[in-house]
């Protein structure tokens, strides 16, 4: 009895507060099959920053080797230099 008296009086604990559990990070989904850019944005997603850093140095080193390139060629061609002597036709019998 004393102990069904006990049981009265006494409250309930309050549960601690249940916070929502963090929701997983959303996909992003293209609606363009085969898209480059979230095709390049979902390989890298995973790779830590160094690595992520490194590649974008080394696409910034290629594309001003490219630049380079190119403005050689454009400097050939303004010159009138030796671009169009270079090509010779060869006939085939």
């Amino acid at each position: 009895m004393a102990e069904a008296a006990r049981k009265r009086t006494t409250r309930p604990k309050a549960s601690p507060r249940a916070e929502p559990a963090p929701e997983p990070e959303a996909q992003h989904v293209c609606t363009v099959a085969l898209c480059p850019i979230c095709f390049a944005v979902s390989a890298l997603q995973p790779l830590a920053p160094e690595v992520i850093e490194h590649l974008l140095k080394a696409g910034t080193e290629l594309l001003l080797a490219v630049k380079a390139v190119m403005d050689s060629r454009a400097d050939d061609l303004r010159e009138g230099g030796d671009g169009a002597r270079r090509l010779e036709r060869i006939d085939i019998a």
